[in-house]
């Protein structure tokens, strides 16, 4: 595939930042959180909350758990910011009812609007922002840890 070169470059410049920084965010205090619960996953980037380490800074449209760690086999991105495509997966220390309810709480906060949700023991959530579709899907990955597989692809427009 012709992307594969690109994609490799961009997975070496994650990994690069990763290993200089981490790629654990810290948990937020109750009294910036923008989740409901201290015990639930910590909120995102907006609405006051505290900006994610270098790590996942180029992800500032979509809430990402608190203290989740990116999988650098499973994750391509292409692009930045608010115009990013691919796939970022995550392991989570929640467990999926747990994830659930965070995407369900966070994602319209960062303005993705859902267009369906399969709840099963694989859930699979989508949303829509503008241009794009977000793909969520939830998996347990042994006791009270979650799989995240977050995949944004552009909005196909009927013409």
């Amino acid at each position: 595939m012709t992307l594969r070169p690109a994609a490799v470059t961009v997975l070496g410049a994650l990994g690069v930042v990763l290993l200089v920084t981490g790629c654990q965010m810290n948990p937020l205090t109750s009294s910036n959180s923008i989740t409901t619960s201290a015990s639930a996953p910590a909120g995102g980037t907006r609405n006051g909350s505290p900006a994610p380490p270098p790590a996942f800074s180029q992800f500032s449209d979509v809430p990402l758990p608190a203290n989740a760690r990116m999988d650098l086999d499973k994750t391509i991105i292409l692009g930045a910011e608010d115009g990013w495509i691919g796939r970022l997966a995550l392991d989570a220390s929640y467990p999926l009812t747990e994830m659930y309810a965070f995407y369900e709480r966070e994602m319209p906060k960062f303005s993705w609007d859902r267009i369906t949700v399969v709840r099963s023991s694989v859930t699979t959530m989508t949303y829509g922002r503008g241009a794009r579709i977000a793909t969520i899907t939830l998996q347990p990955n042994g006791g009270s840890a979650t799989t995240v597989d977050f995949t944004v692809s552009p909005q196909r427009i009927s013409r």
